[in-house]
């Protein structure tokens, strides 16, 4: 009889376990996807934040090329680089600028401008403008 009361007791310290075992996975699976939407979240946040960051520096570099076409008339386009220190961010910027006439107008210029940001060859956002000016 002794026996049997001490394979009852392992026995239920045994589901006992197995419960808090079950418990603790289940509280490590909330855990982990927790986790990842977290880091999802901070993903789609840093890519929205660098989409409008190049769509500022499109527009800039639109700005840029107005001016410098009041200047001189043969202004044809640049490579702008944008320091990261005036984009405040610590990762720099590029906009390249082109000008040509503009179809069917000898008086007007069409600038077209693809905006990176950041200044990196394979993580970056591309924005592209385009401006008629007379």
């Amino acid at each position: 009889m002794k026996h049997i009361l001490r394979t009852r007791a392992n026995h239920g310290r045994g589901v006992i376990l197995a419960a808090v075992l079950l418990s603790l996975l289940v509280v490590m699976m909330l855990g982990a996807e927790l986790t990842e939407a977290i880091v999802q979240h901070h993903r789609q946040s840093r890519l929205a934040e660098d989409r409008q960051q190049a769509l500022w520096i499109a527009e800039s570099a639109l700005q840029r090329a107005a001016h410098a076409l009041a200047k001189s008339p043969d202004y044809q386009g640049e490579t702008w680089r944008v320091p990261a220190e005036v984009l405040g961010s610590g990762r720099a910027g590029v906009a390249a600028i082109a000008v040509k006439p503009a179809a069917g107008s000898a008086t007007q210029r069409r600038i077209a401008v693809q905006a990176y940001y950041p200044d990196d060859p394979v993580q970056r956002t591309l924005y592209e403008r385009e401006m008629i000016l007379n």
